[in-house]
């Protein structure tokens, strides 16, 4: 296996812890757990980072195409919605239900978009 491969995986997994401990935390309801709550936040923020810094790596050694610059920073916009749209949530502000409907909506989205974002670091000849 290849690293960015090994990378997929991981960041697969990751995945799904994130999205267990969002359920989790769904179930339970407000107030959050506080534990949970900053484990469910710091593992999102650091999938973030760790898909900026691959992208880094990957330009610095093959160069990334105009596709994968583009998917790469669309995947980023979805991944800062995402984590502001649950940091809001986690306030006790009376907010609209489209920040609870957005937090519903744009994990996946960004789950989809960071496996379409490593399919492309991984095959770059597409």
């Amino acid at each position: 296996m290849t690293t960015i491969q090994l990378k997929i995986i991981g960041t697969g997994f990751v995945f799904f812890f994130i999205f267990l401990s969002g359920f989790w935390l769904s179930r339970n309801g407000s107030p959050y757990g506080t534990g949970l709550l900053t484990v469910h936040k710091l593992i999102s923020l650091a999938v973030f980072v760790f898909l900026v810094v691959t992208m880094v790596q990957v330009n610095k050694t093959t160069g990334l195409s105009g596709l994968e610059w583009m998917l790469g920073i669309i995947t980023a916009v979805f991944f800062i919605g995402t984590i502001l749209a649950g940091g809001l949530l986690s306030t006790d502000l009376e907010l609209p239900t489209a920040v609870l409907t957005i937090h519903h909506i744009t994990p996946y989205l960004t789950l989809f978009l960071t496996i379409a974002t490593f399919y492309l670091l991984l095959n770059p000849k597409i």
